[in-house]
């Protein structure tokens, strides 16, 4: 248990180290790549749990499409 608590520990270190020598325009932009690969992955996960809904309530393909744009 020691071993796994000081192995986190210096991840922890590490990366606020790392996060120090940066200036606030690259901590924003960094924020900001992940919100939008977040929303990127929200999305595309929402959107295929309505297709998969929607092919196992017998919808048509096109009437999907339509619905899915």
């Amino acid at each position: 248990m020691e071993r796994i608590t000081s192995f986190i520990c210096y991840c922890i270190a590490v990366f606020l180290a790392w996060l120090g020598g940066m200036s606030y325009q690259d901590i924003a932009f960094l924020v900001g790549a992940a919100v939008g690969v977040a929303t990127f992955l929200v999305n595309w996960y929402y959107r295929r749990k309505t297709y998969r809904l929607l092919k196992e309530m017998g919808v048509r393909g096109d009437i999907n499409a339509a619905i899915n744009r």
